[in-house]
């Protein structure tokens, strides 16, 4: 009897509207709650994650790409950190390429538990807390951690300007997966410059070498020249040199030559530009477009990029070059039919060249030619179903390597020469690894802006809320 009437006690609660109202909200909740919880299963089982950031400082570039997917060999990255202050940034890089590749392993190595494992990474450059060690086989590339970060001048002082981690790990990887590193010969004899000593530095980056080769001290070019630099001859080539190189060029040779303004005649280096249809012209260029000149120097120019594949990278990454003293470098219309010339750098529309020096003004004067001129070309000369062709890159001043313009640039000088030398060599997946220089986006705003905002989250919100929770409340209370 008790049991009955406790039942039929029962029963009418569940009639009751706020009882079913209450049952059916902990339903919900349940549920979501369930769902959540098989959803976060899931989703943690995969490794998804999406770069926000605005390089794509986590993403590797089809580039380094390209090199993971044609890696045949084994590699090994040591990371020296301590344990649990591992630098997050270079780690997170490090696994997109365990990722690419299942060739790629990455370990962590305390190296004050273990200093045996560190002496035997010494050379050139001591592994220490923070370094990476990229190894394959018997080569090992140590990276250390100012490798990572790219600095330059600003006010007198060094100012972080680009990460460069994905550059230095996939030049590292075909540093120690390459058998050979290629050997670019600088020609010298005839007064040339001496190369910037981190200009050199950066070529070791690359992967190149560089060695200096006298023309007339040998019987030809070295089989195993990558290319050959010519970095400003004051003096002229002898017919024998000229003979060499000509017979180097004939053969699918390679050369970048940066040609400055000299007084003397050079005949003979002028003849071996004009078999591949190019005149360096005795003239300075003057530029006329403030945008497209340094400091409001006329002769500083900020040459435009055409269209051609070691320029792609920057001109989508709008790096501003800076020349100076540049000359036009004309192509000529009497040329080989087997030659292709491509324009690289150009002055501005409002651009002119003088020769008169002597004149008391850098304006124009009537009978001066007028821009755009070419001041950096690409040559090839071969035929498509031919043997492999030669390759030449002209710049027109050496002062593209000078190490302030370089600063001026930010370092796309020196971009710019290397992604000429990774062209000749026919090494196109390095033309677009460069460093991802850092970007701070801010958000302007007016003092009115700022208390419209302040009281949006401060004052409109909280009372929307509050309105929300209380029309709730009133509308169950009179269920």
């Amino acid at each position: 009897m008790n049991k009955s009437r406790s039942r039929f006690r029962i029963k009418p609660m569940f009639k009751d509207i706020k009882v079913r109202y209450g049952g059916s909200a902990a339903l919900l909740i349940a549920l979501v709650v369930a769902i959540l919880v098989v959803f976060n299963l899931v989703v943690s089982s995969f490794d998804w994650r999406i770069d926000l950031t605005a390089n794509k400082l986590f993403s590797l570039s089809q580039q380094s790409q390209q090199v993971l997917e044609q890696l045949d060999k084994d590699v090994t990255i040591y990371a020296l950190y301590r344990t649990g202050k591992e630098n997050q940034l270079v780690t997170e890089v490090i696994h997109q390429y365990t990722k690419a590749s299942s060739q790629i392993k990455l370990e962590y190595v305390d190296p004050l538990l273990n200093p045996q494992f560190v002496e035997k990474y010494k050379g050139d450059v001591t592994p220490d807390l923070g370094s990476v060690i990229v190894t394959s086989g018997e080569k090992f590339r140590v990276l250390q951690p100012s490798d990572f970060v790219n600095y330059a001048y600003y006010y007198y002082q060094m100012v972080p300007q680009s990460i460069a981690i994905e550059q230095q790990l996939t030049s590292a990887i075909l540093f120690v997966t390459t058998d050979q590193a290629p050997v670019i010969y600088r020609l010298i004899g005839h007064d040339e410059l001496e190369l910037p000593e981190g200009f050199v530095e950066l070529t070791k980056k690359e992967n190149y070498r560089i060695e200096d080769l006298d023309l007339l001290t040998v019987e030809a070019v070295p089989e195993d020249a990558a290319m050959i630099m010519m970095l400003s001859p004051a003096k002229d080539l002898t017919e024998e040199e000229d003979q060499k190189l000509r017979d180097y060029l004939t053969n699918g040779g390679r050369m970048v030559m940066f040609i400055d303004y000299v007084a003397a005649e050079r005949p003979n280096l002028e003849e071996l530009l004009a078999t591949y249809g190019l005149r360096v012209e005795k003239q300075f260029v003057i530029e006329g477009d403030a945008n497209s000149r340094l400091t409001n120097n006329p002769f500083y120019l900020i040459p435009r990029y055409q269209e051609h594949v070691l320029t792609e990278p920057m001109i989508a990454a709008r790096h501003l070059l800076v020349m100076p003293l540049t000359q036009p470098i004309t192509s000529l219309q009497a040329r080989r039919a087997s030659l292709k010339i491509y324009p690289l750098l150009t002055s501005s529309d409002n651009s002119w060249a003088k020769s008169d020096f002597e004149a008391q003004t850098l304006d124009w004067a009537e009978g001066e030619p007028v821009g755009p001129f070419n001041v950096a070309v690409a040559v090839t000369d071969g035929e498509d179903y031919g043997p492999a062709p030669a390759k030449l890159v002209v710049i027109s001043t050496s002062g593209l390597l000078v190490e302030q313009f370089d600063q001026f640039s930010r370092g796309a000088n020196s971009d710019f020469v290397i992604n000429s030398i990774n062209w000749l060599n026919e090494a196109q997946e390095n033309i677009t690894v460069r460093p991802k220089p850092f970007k701070n986006t801010y958000l302007s705003m007016t003092y009115m802006q700022q208390l419209i905002l302040a009281a949006a989250f401060v004052i409109v919100l909280p009372v929307l809320v509050f309105l929300t929770g209380f029309v709730v409340w009133k509308r169950r209370r009179n269920l």
